[in-house]
């Protein structure tokens, strides 16, 4: 069952159009070369490709699944860069990363509240959390109507309205709900951005201090 999850997340971020969605992610995170950068569910690791080789940051990541962290050493080619950790335990110091990022994870742990705590504990001071979450529009209608529009088929179709069912059993937070965590965590919201489609998911920044600004 283990290494089925290792497969199923492998092909997410390769065949099912998840990449253009990361690099699309990463291009609103945009961290400074050399930034000391953690990805936390890394899953397969993809995104910490991505900013090491386009973005020259110091890029690490971070799953709590170590056949996936087997995976993603053994597949990313980018040296000691994974370690194995729970969102809410991470086995890393305090006030250590330039940036944080988490894709997709915070809106499926069963408190939010803690796991941010832990992400903001490991943050430098004045440093940046970036989550991408679905938006309150996502939904399995919202992406249904978005695979039958982009002709989706197979795996990936399957794969992107499966995000619309975990995002209506979960929960699809506010920019407003995301400030009033961010806020209880010790960050404070400076900005976010809808995105895919109509804006199913919402891209959110936080640094402690610094004025929020939405774009749809």
């Amino acid at each position: 069952m283990a290494q089925n999850s290792v497969e199923y997340f492998a092909s997410m971020q390769t065949q099912t159009g998840w990449t253009t969605i990361l690099e699309s992610f990463a291009r609103f995170v945009d961290p400074p070369e050399d930034a000391r950068l953690l990805d936390v569910g890394t899953g397969p690791g993809a995104l910490v490709k991505i900013f090491r080789e386009q973005y020259k940051a110091e890029a690490y990541g971070v799953d709590a699944d170590p056949l996936m962290m087997a995976h993603a050493f053994s597949t990313q080619n980018v040296g000691q860069a994974f370690v194995c950790g729970s969102v809410d335990h991470l086995p890393l110091k305090a006030e250590h990363f330039d940036v944080v990022t988490a894709t997709n994870v915070l809106y499926l742990v069963d408190e939010a509240l803690p796991a941010l705590q832990e992400l903001a504990r490991i943050l430098k001071p004045s440093g940046t959390l970036v989550m991408l979450n679905p938006s309150p529009k996502m939904s399995i209608l919202a992406a249904t109507a978005l695979a039958d529009e982009r002709n989706l088929s197979g795996f990936a179709r399957e794969n992107f309205i499966h995000w619309g069912e975990m995002a209506e059993a979960k929960v699809r937070w506010s920019p407003e709900q995301i400030a009033e965590l961010f806020q209880k965590a010790g960050l404070k919201l400076t900005e976010t951005r809808e995105r895919v489609g109509s804006g199913l998911a919402l891209y959110a920044r936080g640094i402690k201090g610094g004025e929020y600004n939405h774009v749809k």
